[in-house]
């Protein structure tokens, strides 16, 4: 079939508007005939993207950096603007009379990491009424609509829903008409409505699915899990090993499931972070790497992790900047995993008159609403009292962190990982699972691991 008489027929759209929107039929190298997608900033065609009709392959202008299809829009207009995952999605919502509608470049991902574009529009996008997010009706559209409201935070973002057995809008055009369309749009609900919303048990399904973050080994995903949306609270004695082992299990997560992790780790120096995450690439030390090595190393690295620097002003680092921290790297960097290490480096500012522990317990109750909010997850490293020795160390759980009971009862995952020996003296590490909120959702109940750490390469594994 002729690509304009595909578009026209099959997707249900205009001529005309393909016509002034310079949409056109274009023989596409080595996969035939497709349709031209021109991308225009102030009204020039700066790149353009294909998509051939017979089965559905897409190509793209090389080392061209797009931003928003149909971009235009957002200068000197009024009205509400709409977000949606494709171009021909975007084509429908204009014919369906929002002029105002652009495209993600390369649609949306489950893991949203391509969230750049939303960021580099921000201002223009505030500037509108309101936002309309009309994702695709799958895992990855149900997520995008909170990306959108976290980087637009306290701006007025909406979602549209598509009919039962619709999956995008071209589908609503296609099968409903633009009418039907065109309500849909204006039906859209508010993601952050003031004070809170009220559903049926049918409109869950409006909501993004829980995500439960893995290692992708078998031996740690027995006792951990991280959920995004979720808190969890790790603990040991000191010099234990808890900030070696959770940058371990960091990088092994972020391998696994394709996410950047974030690092606040202030009793790291940052350079000792780089050589260990360059032992778990390489094998080897950062410093014993040559030059082009290491800058190879440097740029794998990079797609994976985030590490926050404090600055020394006073009372700075306090539980707000705590907040634009989380903030800054699960909205604007995309991370998936946020370490706090430890949780006593953070100012504690209570309130005048109020207890270290009603603090304490405001304070988790904020990080887990961040996580939520923000679509992350944060694991919180906490100090323990001062343990009895009984002989030897006692392993701390989450009744036994400093200050208040909030650390075992907020998590949703508590963990404690603590040095010990065997019988015969032979030291090995051994990470305790005290909390679990949902054993259901992440496959394990309470429990315990032994581990052999490896010095030379900073990792663990299954004592034998």
């Amino acid at each position: 079939m002729d690509a304009m008489t595909w578009l026209t027929a099959e997707r249900g759209l205009d001529a005309a508007l393909l016509a002034e929107m310079g949409v056109r039929a274009q023989e596409i190298d080595g996969y035939g005939q497709g349709v031209a997608f021109p991308y225009r900033r102030d009204g020039e065609t700066y790149a353009g993207k294909f998509r051939t009709v017979s089965d559905k392959r897409w190509r793209s202008t090389n080392g061209v950096s797009r931003g928003f299809y149909n971009e235009d829009c957002l200068e000197g207009a009024e009205g509400p603007i709409v977000i949606t995952e494709g171009e021909i999605d975007c084509l429908s919502v204009i014919q369906a009379g929002y002029e105002r509608a652009v495209s993600l470049p390369d649609g949306w991902t489950e893991a949203g990491n391509k969230r750049d574009v939303l960021v580099n529009a921000e201002e223009r996008l505030r500037a509108s009424p309101y936002v309309i997010v009309a994702g695709d009706n799958d895992a990855a559209g149900a997520s995008l609509p909170r990306t959108v409201a976290n980087v637009l935070l306290g701006h007025d973002v909406r979602r549209a829903e598509w009919p039962e057995g619709c999956k995008d809008a071209n589908d609503v055009l296609v099968r409903l008409g633009e009418r039907v369309l065109a309500r849909c749009l204006a039906d859209a609900k508010r993601v952050d409505p003031p004070g809170g919303f009220v559903t049926a048990i049918s409109d869950l399904r409006c909501m993004a699915p829980r995500r439960v973050l893995r290692t992708g080994k078998r031996v740690f995903d027995s006792v951990l899990a991280f959920e995004v949306g979720a808190m969890s609270v790790a603990t040991g004695v000191p010099g234990c090993g808890k900030s070696t082992f959770t940058t371990f299990i960091a990088d092994l997560v972020s391998r696994h499931e394709d996410v950047r992790v974030g690092l606040l780790s202030f009793e790291t120096h940052p350079y000792r972070t780089r050589d260990h995450l360059s032992r778990l690439d390489t094998g080897w030390g950062w410093d014993d790497l040559a030059a082009d090595e290491q800058r190879a190393l440097a740029v794998r690295l990079d797609d994976r992790f985030r590490i926050v620097h404090r600055t020394y002003e006073e009372g700075a680092h306090n539980l707000g900047w705590l907040k634009s921290m989380v903030y800054t790297l699960a909205v604007r960097d995309g991370c998936k995993l946020i370490v706090v290490d430890p949780w006593n480096e953070l100012e504690h500012l209570p309130e005048p008159g109020e207890s270290m522990t009603a603090y304490i317990n405001f304070a988790l109750q904020q990080i887990r609403v961040w996580a939520e909010q923000f679509d992350t997850h944060v694991c919180v490293v906490a100090h323990p009292r001062k343990m009895p020795t009984d002989g030897r160390p006692r392993a701390p759980v989450g009744y036994d962190i400093s200050d208040s009971a909030a650390f075992a009862n907020k998590p949703a995952l508590g963990v404690t990982v603590h040095q010990d020996e065997t019988d015969d003296g032979r030291p090995f590490v051994r990470v305790i699972t005290w909390k679990v909120r949902d054993t259901q959702l992440y496959g394990f109940e309470k429990g315990q691991i032994k581990l052999e750490f490896r010095r030379d390469q900073m990792s663990y594994a299954a004592l034998p």
